[in-house]
């Protein structure tokens, strides 16, 4: 329970309270004034009344609502009892008024006026009904930001837990098919091999501290990238040409960690390996906008109706750029000539969740 915000709204509750009934005093001695009333001894004493009685009757008023928990109660089941609730208060304020501030003063010679107690006690009653109505809506506003926070802390952890699902799944995928790669070079050159093991060994180490991350610059993921595709050049030879065009105002900017590399794999694995003659891939970095714009060419043809055979690739990364960065990232994959374009746009923010505790009035 957070004391501190309670003891902040119950401070906000006697404020609210103490000047709310001083207003209403106040108008009422200058309604008085204007209407001819000398602001004499039983003027004040009728006023200090007012206002005390004021306080000790919503504030029991209160811990009713509190105790019978009507905050709860929906609109239709409330208004009728607020409205019942009011007029009770109303004619118990006006007959306690009445008794200290008259009767008591007065004494015998005090004469009721039938006309004057039925307008007293609509005016009080409309009173409770204004102190109710502020009442419930500063709390329907509290509860509905509650309920904004709640539904908050349910997508952030919802994207985390997918996030997380998502990042967990990666390495694996990367390591299956990079071992795949390193396979076909065994018997053909061991050297080679070896060499493959080894830089697989310096990606696997980069790759397992950046995946923890939710995401990392470009340049650690460009380290990536190159070492994954000289691993690739290493198996294709001649087959496979890498071009890389990134600008330096691009290496600081945030990235998902191995977006790129999944990528680069997918347009080798659906692309260039299918082609007798291999093909190239280009990738490119730009800022435009305030928007990072990363371009992947490969060669080959981009059919949609293909199934990924691992289960990730292109709805992968559009899954993971969706949690990152909600509709504000672009992601657009197209045909062009014989190669396939994949067009990734990213602002410079991801999104993000600030939680507030929140407790009951």
């Amino acid at each position: 329970m957070n004391y501190k915000r309670i003891f902040k709204q119950q401070n906000i509750y006697w404020i609210s309270q103490i000047y709310g009934w001083l207003i209403y005093v106040v108008l009422m001695g200058l309604l008085n004034q204007l209407n001819g009333a000398e602001l004499d001894q039983r003027l004040l004493f009728n006023l200090l009344v007012t206002f005390v009685l004021g306080i000790s009757i919503s504030h029991a008023y209160r811990e009713l609502i509190i105790k019978k928990d009507w905050l709860r109660f929906p609109l239709i089941r409330l208004i009728p009892l607020v409205l019942f609730t009011s007029i009770c208060l109303g004619t118990f304020f006006f007959i306690i008024h009445t008794i200290i501030s008259d009767v008591l003063i007065a004494g015998l010679d005090y004469q009721l006026d039938w006309i004057d107690v039925i307008r007293n006690i609509i005016n009080q009653t409309v009173i409770f009904m204004l102190w109710s109505s502020l009442y419930f809506l500063f709390h329907f506003v509290q509860n509905y930001k509650k309920e904004e926070i709640k539904n908050l802390k349910w997508q952030a952890a919802k994207y985390e837990i997918e996030l997380n699902k998502i990042k967990s799944q990666l390495n694996p995928h990367f390591i299956f098919n990079s071992m795949n790669s390193i396979r076909a070079l065994v018997e053909e050159d061991p050297k080679l091999a070896k060499d493959a093991i080894t830089r697989l060994s310096n990606i696997l180490r980069g790759s397992l501290m950046l995946g923890k991350k939710e995401v990392i610059t470009l340049s650690e993921e460009m380290q990536l990238v190159q070492d994954y595709l000289l691993l690739e050049k290493t198996r294709f030879e001649e087959r496979l040409e890498v071009n890389y065009s990134i600008d330096e105002n691009c290496y600081d900017w945030l990235v998902p960690p191995l977006m790129i590399q999944t990528l680069a794999e997918n347009g080798i694995k659906h692309g260039i390996s299918k082609l007798t003659k291999g093909g190239r891939i280009d990738i490119s970095a730009r800022v435009v906008d305030e928007m990072l714009h990363i371009k992947i060419i490969n060669s080959g043809i981009y059919d949609e109706l293909q199934r990924v055979e691992t289960g990730f690739g292109l709805a992968n990364t559009k899954q993971r750029l969706s949690l990152l960065y909600g509709s504000k990232a672009v992601f657009n994959i197209i045909n062009i000539n014989k190669e396939v374009e994949v067009t990734v746009l990213l602002p410079a923010e991801i999104i993000e969740f600030r939680n507030d505790e929140s407790t009951d009035n």
